[in-house]
């Protein structure tokens, strides 16, 4: 009678994943079939048997059961029934996996570990370099703001100074445009004597014919003489 891998695996006590092992493996013999949803292995209970397992509920097993060497006793053959047997290597390889992911998490727990303990060393490194960026910001903050006093204090110096400099302006302003009015009257006075002058040759060349002309500084004269002759 040909098995199914269930079948089989509930008949061994394995699960369906430790049979299809065997087999990929080679240690279990089967054959391809096609079923009712395509190929499908089929294990004979033969095969079954000369892997050691027990293919019926009610075989036993023979385990060799060695005592230790020290009693001196010749190693005996013990009746365990397959039933027994099949739980207790069904717990086996049970343990075996929680132990595998036990030592898996270990593992796993010291590489954390280890990635914890370079976290806190680059934590703390980065905490130094931290600690000596704000000395340095705090030395550049007081070595900018002592300037910026000193270059506050020489802008109003230097706002004093154009101050002072645009008054000065002012007068030297006011001082250019009085000179000019004193060039102006200084240039009048020359045409005035340049006309008497022309008027006096004039009477000399025609004395006759020519107007009488008193200059400026006879009929000054004059005029102070006739106020004399009245207050008198």
């Amino acid at each position: 009678m040909l098995l199914t891998i269930r079948e089989a695996s509930r008949l061994i006590g394995r699960t369906t994943a430790t049979v299809r092992r065997y087999i990929r493996s080679g240690r279990l013999k089967a054959e391809k079939e096609i079923g009712k949803f395509g190929e499908e292995y089929k294990i004979r209970r033969e095969d079954l048997l000369a892997l050691g397992f027990s293919a019926d509920g009610d075989l036993p097993v023979r385990v060799n059961e060695e005592l230790p060497a020290a009693r001196g006793l010749a190693p005996r053959e013990v009746m365990v029934p397959s039933s027994i047997y099949n739980e207790l290597l069904l717990k086996h390889e049970q343990l075996l996996v929680q132990y595998g992911m036990i030592r898996a998490g270990g593992q796993k727990l010291f590489e954390y570990k280890a990635v914890a303990e370079t976290k806190d060393e680059e934590l703390r490194k980065a905490e130094d370099r931290y600690q000596t960026l704000r000395a340095r910001a705090v030395k550049e903050i007081q070595f900018l703001r002592k300037h910026l006093r000193e270059a506050e204090i020489e802008v109003e110096e230097r706002n004093i100074e154009i101050t002072l400099l645009q008054e000065k302006v002012k007068r030297l302003e006011a001082a250019a445009a009085h000179a000019a009015t004193d060039d102006s009257f200084d240039k009048n006075i020359v045409e005035i004597r340049q006309k008497e002058r022309d008027i006096a040759q004039m009477q000399a060349e025609d004395p006759s014919g020519a107007p009488q002309y008193d200059p400026a500084g006879n009929w000054i004269q004059r005029l102070s003489t006739g106020d004399g002759d009245k207050d008198h």
